[in-house]
């Protein structure tokens, strides 16, 4: 019977615990600036209406003590950023600015495990400055370049541009609506592809290679210039103007027309 109830009680203390949300609301105007800083757990931001940014983060317990991790808020003069923290070296944290202490021990044993899942609803005008260790981040409809960096996922982004998005192990897909938008653009990843679908007048200086992997324009109307291929590139789109920077080692490079 005592090994019944000690055997009861371990699988009781990994078993997962149900989702708990945290819900930050903050007014924002255009050219506010919004961070997003998360270690584990899908980012998906989209348009919203109205002038109010919506965080949600959903707080996902596979093992150990799900009150050593929480989701912040600080808010300052023209941002807002809400982050992801571990209370395991200071219980009393409050503020993003600190160390995080992961997820594993030094003797390789789990301590805990938790992922926080972002869904984020953006008011227009507002710049997005998302960082993250591991998961995906997925943005939809975003109206102002964005900047992205993960470690550990794929960036999928859908809106009028991007300023720099950057992982190591994971795919970028980036679909811009729009080819008005100022600002130079850097993708780069190590193990992914990098793919653009991008307006038929957007214009471009262009720049990039890969290691292993193929570079295809398909139909873009691509100005090439300097050394070209089959691993790397250099050339104008349209009448040249910003500049876009491609970089991988393991994966494909393509471009296509919108």
């Amino acid at each position: 019977m005592r090994r019944m109830l000690l055997t009861l009680a371990l699988v009781a203390g990994v078993a997962p615990l149900a989702a708990q949300d945290t819900r930050f609301t903050k007014e924002m105007r255009p050219g506010d600036r919004l961070e997003l800083q998360n270690i584990n757990g899908e980012i998906r931001v989209t348009q919203g209406t109205g002038r109010t940014a919506e965080i949600v983060v959903t707080k996902e317990v596979k093992a150990g003590d799900g009150s050593l991790v929480k989701a912040i808020m600080e808010e300052g003069t023209g941002y807002v950023r809400v982050c992801t923290v571990y209370l395991n070296r200071d219980p009393n944290r409050s503020t993003c600015r600190g160390e995080n202490s992961g997820n594993w021990s030094s003797a390789g044993r789990v301590r805990f495990e938790v992922n926080m899942h972002y869904e984020v609803r953006a008011p227009a005008g507002v710049r997005l400055e998302v960082e993250s260790v591991n998961g995906n981040v997925v943005l939809r409809g975003i109206d102002t370049p964005a900047t992205v960096e993960t470690v550990n996922g794929a960036i999928d982004l859908d809106g009028v541009g991007a300023h720099r998005l950057e992982t190591v192990n994971g795919r970028i897909t980036g679909r811009f609506t729009s080819s008005s938008w100022s600002g130079d653009l850097d993708l780069e990843t190590v193990n992914g592809s990098i793919e653009l679908s991008l307006p038929g007048d957007f214009s471009a200086q262009i720049a990039g290679e890969t290691v292993n992997g193929s570079i295809d324009f398909g139909e873009f109307p691509v100005t090439m210039r300097g050394k070209w291929g089959p691993k790397t590139f250099t050339g104008t789109i349209g009448e040249g103007g910003r500049r876009i920077r491609i970089e991988t080692v393991n994966g494909s490079v393509t471009l296509r027309r919108r």
